[in-house]
């Protein structure tokens, strides 16, 4: 288990991340450029050259299938070894986010249920662990995050939002603890809670978080300032979006939006038993938005971070790359 101690808290933290790292400000205002090539974008959209209203719409009645990719690499140096340590992570997450009704103040009651969990964790050339949901379970014997996995299987959490798709509130929290508690390998589940607290899990459906809000016109530029709780401390992301232009992308007439930012520690937690500061974060990525559906279809990122890590024992330097993709399966 020490060998993963490290790597799940830094995959918790940049979940996070990844799904907040198209946030706009609550305040950011819109700023107008000349970046993207309109003949460009009409002839491969037919899109026009107005305003784009980019607002997130959940459909009643409709359910909308995601899938989230990461793949997460360190390399730390660590005293007295002569080689660095490596190790990667493959996570792939699929679940369905259901919009079941319409609130009384114009919001969205959604449902999010998770279907399937994929976890392979490595160091150097050697696996340290590896889970499919999809395999049998008889397969999980002797691997330790086997049951914690498989208990989030058919959980379900609803979200509560505003009119403008900010979510609220939540509930079925407290029955995911359960079902995690219930697995019953004291080891993993501190690790997993972290991986999946409130506040990763709200982000799960805040893409709301990731649009203006308001129409758009073609080479405009949004802000973006948040300070995001993680369990390695409070960081801050420093992002700026643009409206490139339109593409064909998936089969729909999108919008493409660009973000380049900084990450930086704010405040530092040791609640994972190691102190870890960022002392150079960038991430860069696009989102694709379809106003037909009004959602966004896909989202990508990278993130290279250039990590101190102390422990009770010594301090390490680490280099830390993660490539996150979150897409929308399909909706009909």
């Amino acid at each position: 288990m020490k060998k993963i101690a490290l790597i799940l808290p830094l995959c918790a933290a940049t979940v996070c991340l990844s799904l907040s790292g198209c946030s706009k400000s609550k305040n950011a205002a819109t700023t107008s450029g000349s970046g993207g090539n309109a003949a460009d974008a009409t002839l491969a959209s037919g899109a026009s050259d107005k305003p784009v209203d980019m607002r997130i719409k959940w459909t009643v009645g409709k359910k909308y299938p995601i899938r989230i990719e990461m793949a997460q690499s360190t390399k730390t140096d660590v005293p007295d070894q002569a080689e660095p340590v490596t190790q990667n992570m493959e996570l792939t997450q699929g679940f369905d986010i259901s919009a079941l009704k319409e609130t009384d103040d114009g919001g969205r009651q959604l449902e999010l249920k998770f279907a399937t969990e994929k976890m392979d964790v490595s160091q150097g050339d050697r696996s340290v662990l590896s889970f499919d949901s999809l395999q049998s379970p008889a397969q999980d014997t002797n691997n330790p995050v086997a049951l914690v996995l498989r208990a989030m299987i058919g959980a379900r959490i609803q979200y509560f939002t505003d009119a403008n798709g900010k979510v609220e509130r939540m509930t079925g929290l407290d029955e995911l603890t359960r079902r995690i508690a219930a697995a019953n390998q004291p080891q993993t589940q501190a690790m997993f809670r972290q991986m999946f607290s409130e506040e990763t899990l709200r982000r799960y459906v805040s893409f709301a978080d990731a649009v203006p809000g308001h129409a758009v016109n073609l080479g405009d530029s949004w802000p973006f300032k948040e300070d995001v709780s993680t369990p390695i401390g409070v960081l801050t992301l420093d992002m700026k979006y643009t409206f490139k232009n339109w593409e064909q992308h998936g089969g729909r007439q999108c919008v493409r939006v660009e973000a380049v930012g900084n990450i930086s520690t704010k405040t530092i937690s040791t609640a994972t038993g190691m102190a870890v500061e960022i002392t150079k974060g960038k991430i860069t990525g696009e989102f694709w938005y379809d106003p037909t559906l009004g959602m966004i279809v896909e989202a990508d990122n990278d993130q290279n971070l250039a990590l101190k890590i102390t422990t009770r024992a010594q301090a390490m330097r680490s280099q830390f790359n993660q490539k996150v993709r979150i897409a929308l399966v399909d909706v009909p």
